[in-house]
């Protein structure tokens, strides 16, 4: 199901904007409150001076304006979606987009982006960026362990998609999760299975 889903994104985007549409009004009527449980789990999952939270409406301009700023060479790997506050206003409409950020406690300054995107088949993709300035301080590994608590508690197999070249990705990754490869994909991509990695 999710290769079918990622074919049709890059091939055909206005039949995934479709698709997307109408998967958000299912996901809506069959799992009810997600959005107040992803906001309950990522409260206290951020590491020390950070803090995770659901991204609010008034909060699109700022985070466009954090991802657009992020040099290209850092968005080689990352482009899920567009970041124009348009886009992200009709994503953060979808009840099955759970669109989630870092802040610094001090200020509220953005220090990145993570997501999921539900479908309800029971798949979750997941998706993260930390800032450059940001990187190193352990953000980008409690984003992974957010996001599989949070499609764990809804019983949703999570799904990345990671290009093999993209080291620390697949590292930060990788430290969290157990990583399965389901499909290797063009131009060096791979679908990842995430699954809950077991301690020893």
């Amino acid at each position: 199901m999710v290769k079918l889903l990622l074919a049709i994104k890059h091939a055909f985007p206005w039949l995934w904007n479709v698709a997307e549409y109408i998967n958000g009004l299912i996901f809506s009527l069959i799992t009810r409150r997600v959005f107040d449980l992803a906001a309950v789990m990522i409260k206290n999952e951020a590491p020390d001076g950070y803090q995770f939270s659901m991204v609010k409406e008034e909060e699109i301009p700022s985070l466009s304006s954090f991802l657009t700023a992020i040099p290209d060479e850092s968005l080689k790997y990352f482009t899920p979606h567009s970041f124009k506050e348009k886009a992200l206003r009709r994503l953060w409409r979808n009840p099955s987009f759970l669109m989630m950020k870092a802040t610094k406690k001090e200020d509220g300054t953005i220090t990145g982006y993570f997501f999921l995107r539900c479908f309800f088949v029971g798949v979750s993709v997941a998706g993260l960026i930390v800032g450059d300035e940001y990187r190193n301080h352990g953000i980008g590994t409690a984003m992974w362990e957010s996001l599989m608590r949070i499609s764990k508690k809804m019983k949703f197999r999570m799904f990345a998609t990671i290009s093999k070249d993209n080291i620390p990705s697949l590292k930060s990754c990788g430290n969290v999760n157990e990583m399965v490869v389901r499909k290797r994909m063009r131009n060096g991509y791979m679908l990842v299975e995430c699954k809950e990695k077991h301690k020893q």
